[in-house]
C-alpha cells in the first residue's frame, strides 16, 4: 500500500515537473478552486434548515430566549427586528418543551409560525378553522418530544368573539398523553404542557388547560392547576370520564 502510494506521488511529480511555468501556474490555480470549492460545499452542506422557535415576541421574552439559547450553545437567529427566533429545525419541539418548563415566553401574544399566507378569498371562518387544527397539530407534535411521551392529542375550545356583547366564552384546552409503557409523567412535565398550551393562545388561562393520560388518569383540572396524578373523589371520576370521552369522540 504505501508503495503504491509512493509510485503515484513519483509519477504526479514528474507529470508537475514536466509542466512549463504557465503550465504549473494553470495547474496550482485549478488545485486551489478545488480545494475552495470543496470548502464552500461543506459549510453549506453543514448548515442546519433553520425553523421559527416563537413568533411575534415581546422584547423581554426574546432577551430571555435568547440568553438561553446562548447558555445552551444552541446555534440560533433572529428576524422581524428581533420578535422571531430561528433555531435549527431538529431542535425546535425539545427546546420549545425546555423553555416552557421556564416560563418562557411569558407573554400571552407570542406563537408559532404555522401557516402559509391564506389566498385572499379565504372566509375568516376558514381561516380561523385552518389556524386552530395547525396550532392543535403543532402543539401535539411538541408535547410528543417529551422523554416518555408515546403520543399525544390538543383538542382546543375557541369561543367566537361576539361584537355585539361585552360577555365572552374563555377558551379552554384538553390534552390527551400517551405514555410508553412503563413510564408516568411528573409533575414538572405536566407543568411544561400547562404552559406550553397556556402560551399558545390568546386569553387561555393555565387553569382552564386540562391533562389527561392514556388510562384516563386526570394529571390537570381545569381550574385546579396540577394534581400530581390520581383520582381523588367521585365527582373527579365522573370529569375524567367526560374528559376522555370527549377526546376520543
Amino acid at each position: 500500500m504505501q508503495d503504491r502510494l509512493n509510485r503515484s506521488l513519483r509519477r504526479v511529480s514528474t507529470t508537475f515537473g514536466a509542466f512549463s511555468g504557465p503550465q504549473r501556474m494553470i495547474a496550482l490555480i485549478g488545485v486551489a478552486l478545488l480545494i475552495l470549492a470543496g470548502t464552500a460545499f461543506y459549510r453549506w452542506a453543514n448548515v442546519p434548515t433553520m425553523q421559527p422557535l416563537f413568533t411575534n415576541l415581546a422584547s423581554s421574552d426574546a432577551s430571555s430566549i435568547v440568553e438561553q439559547l446562548e447558555s445552551q450553545g444552541v446555534r440560533y437567529e433572529l428576524h422581524d427586528s428581533g420578535s422571531t427566533v430561528m433555531v435549527p429545525q431538529d431542535q425546535v419541539y425539545k427546546l420549545r418543551l425546555d423553555l416552557s418548563a421556564q416560563g418562557l415566553p411569558a407573554s400571552k401574544d407570542s406563537g408559532y409560525s404555522l401557516l402559509d399566507k391564506q389566498g385572499v378569498t379565504s372566509s375568516q371562518f376558514q381561516q380561523q378553522v385552518t389556524w386552530q387544527r395547525a396550532l392543535e397539530g403543532e402543539l401535539s407534535t411538541t408535547i410528543k418530544a417529551l422523554s416518555g411521551v408515546e403520543g399525544a392529542v390538543v383538542h382546543l375550545a375557541l369561543p367566537q368573539r361576539d361584537i355585539f356583547s361585552d360577555r365572552s366564552s374563555k377558551p379552554t384546552a384538553s390534552v390527551l398523553v400517551s405514555m410508553v409503557p412503563g413510564k408516568t409523567m411528573p409533575g414538572e412535565q405536566v407543568q411544561s404542557i400547562v404552559h406550553l398550551v397556556s402560551s399558545s393562545v390568546e386569553d387561555l388561562e393555565p387553569a382552564a388547560v386540562t391533562v389527561v393520560d392514556g388510562k384516563g388518569t386526570l394529571l390537570s383540572a381545569a381550574g385546579a392547576g396540577v394534581t400530581g396524578g390520581g383520582m381523588r373523589d367521585q365527582q373527579t371520576t365522573e370529569y375524567e370520564g367526560r374528559v376522555t370521552s370527549a377526546l376520543q369522540s
